[in-house]
């Protein structure tokens, strides 16, 4: 009895001393946001869990080492050398640098876009289905040694290999290197844990992921304890949180993105530039920022953050250099070249989410809009809704709260690129095109004049940046707030709830 005894205090954590495992050992996690969105929150929490990568993130979002042991950068910077660490799959077979090769081909062959963030050579032309998978920059050398080339120095490549697009998973059937089996819905996700033996990239022994559009519902599943963590996929309902829990509960990441209204460059009012710099000109951005009451929201008047425009210096002639008053003049005088005015004003549609955080932004910038002839009106759609009405091109103006996992300015400005929406400005593209292939130490200001460029005529109204909110329980330990707000289920430990 004493051995037996021994056995299940060794083992509590994983939850493997009897069918009734401890609630530890569980987390159990709620999105609030629509199951039918196949890139939501929930889909990516669940993704990072068990599509494990050459290299993976920790707790405060800092990159180390996952199935790749070790690496280095050769060739001045431009071909990265990892080691694979020893793994099997679960069909008992060993990782082999082929299998990597493999699986960069196939990420190749869905053309995912995460293979162009990373600068591999060959993934534009692979993704654009201009060349082969087999001619991405990828090979093995050796046994357990994996080679990347690159377009040119990426300081922030082991930032996107951790992504899960570029996780290693086979095309064999129920064959895989993750820590955790999945099963459940697509409402809720259920990941067990394989081994019985917790360790750092795989702590509960079960995570739940559950997605509800039911914010109170959630909000009131988290304080009877039924829920350890409820991600809002988004800024909808982070008023109603702050109202309903207390401080210490709920955190705010900021995120490497831009909120914003998107505009439709190719047919209405707005495909007029001159109408969309004018939009821009008029929204008091400070004023919004602080109505908000959230360090982490802040004004932006460009199409990067603040934290990685660098405080880039304006050219002659850029509108942000105006002071407000100037701005609003400079409006209404673009409006009234178009033939809109305070007696005869520009009536534009928003497609907006769900979510009164969303309609009280919109409130005010249709505010400052009236002043200078613009009437807005607002539908307000689902996310699966509004990204078919995208896709036809049926809309004036439409909410976007996108952001990149990784602070990449490239790769927010990628965004705009000919032929990825409903904008193309050509010679923007072709100084971002420039810009990528610079070295690292000189790309800064390049960036920030393709920025500049595409501002002139631009393909958003941006307003400020967006942030991610979560509740966490007080049982949730290893939670480290981090901007791009990177939070690995499996590395979160469930203990005793603290009063």
């Amino acid at each position: 009895m004493i051995w037996r005894n021994l056995v299940c205090l060794l083992a509590l954590a994983a939850a493997a001393c009897s069918p009734d495992a401890p609630e530890g050992a569980k987390l159990s996690v709620v999105v609030i946001g629509d199951s039918e969105q196949p890139e939501g929150l929930a889909q990516r929490l669940v993704a990072e869990a068990v599509q494990p990568g050459l290299v993976a993130r920790d707790e405060a979002g800092q990159t180390v080492a996952g199935l790749a042991s070790s690496w280095r950068f050769v060739d001045d910077g431009r071909s990265l050398i990892l080691r694979l660490r020893p793994a099997q799959w679960s069909n008992g077979e060993t990782l082999v640098a082929r299998d990597v090769v493999a699986a960069f081909r196939r990420a190749g062959s869905r053309r995912d876009p995460v293979l162009v963030m990373a600068g591999i050579v060959g993934s534009e032309a692979v993704t654009a289905k201009r060349a082969p998978a087999s001619k991405l920059g990828v090979s093995a050398p050796i046994a357990r040694v994996v080679e990347l080339r690159l377009e040119s120095p990426s300081p922030l490549l082991l930032g996107w290999l951790a992504e899960p697009a570029l996780g290693l998973v086979s095309d064999k059937a129920d064959v895989s290197l993750a820590r955790y089996r999945v099963g459940g819905t697509a409402e809720r996700r259920v990941l067990q844990r394989k081994s019985m033996a917790a360790s750092p990239a795989a702590r509960p022994a079960q995570i739940s992921v559950a997605t509800s559009p039911d914010l109170r519902a959630a909000i009131a599943g988290f304080m009877r304890g039924e829920a350890n963590l409820v991600f809002g996929d988004g800024l909808a309902g982070l008023g109603e949180v702050r109202a309903s829990v207390r401080p210490e509960m709920l955190q705010v990441d900021p995120l490497w993105g831009i909120y914003g209204y998107v505009a439709n460059g190719l047919r209405g009012p707005v495909a007029d530039p001159a109408i969309r710099r004018a939009l821009a000109m008029a929204v008091d951005r400070g004023r919004l920022a602080a109505a908000m009451g959230i360090g982490a929201i802040v004004a932006a008047d460009g199409l990067l953050p603040p934290l990685l425009a660098g405080g880039a210096v304006l050219e002659e002639g850029d509108w942000r250099r105006l002071g407000a008053a100037a701005r609003v003049a400079e409006a209404r005088r673009l409006l009234a070249g178009a033939g809109w005015t305070l007696d005869q004003p520009l009536r534009l549609v928003l497609l907006l989410p769900p979510g009164r955080e969303h309609r009280s932004i919109a409130e005010r910038v249709a505010d400052d809009w009236a002043q200078v002839g613009v009437l807005l009106a607002v539908t307000e759609v689902s996310a699966v809704e509004r990204d078919k009405l995208l896709a036809r091109g049926d809309f004036d103006l439409a909410v976007t709260e996108a952001s990149v996992p990784v602070p990449d300015s490239a790769a927010l400005l990628m965004r705009w690129r000919c032929g990825a929406g409903a904008y193309c400005n050509p010679e923007a593209d072709t100084m971002l095109a420039a810009a990528r292939r610079a070295p690292a130490a000189g790309r800064a200001p390049m960036l920030a004049a393709v920025e500049a460029r595409m501002m002139t005529a631009p393909p958003m109204i941006p307003l400020i940046t967006p942030v991610q909110w979560t509740l966490v329980g007080r049982n949730v330990d290893g939670w480290v707030p981090n901007a791009g707000a990177s939070h690995p289920l499996a590395r979160l430990t469930v203990g005793v709830r603290r009063r």
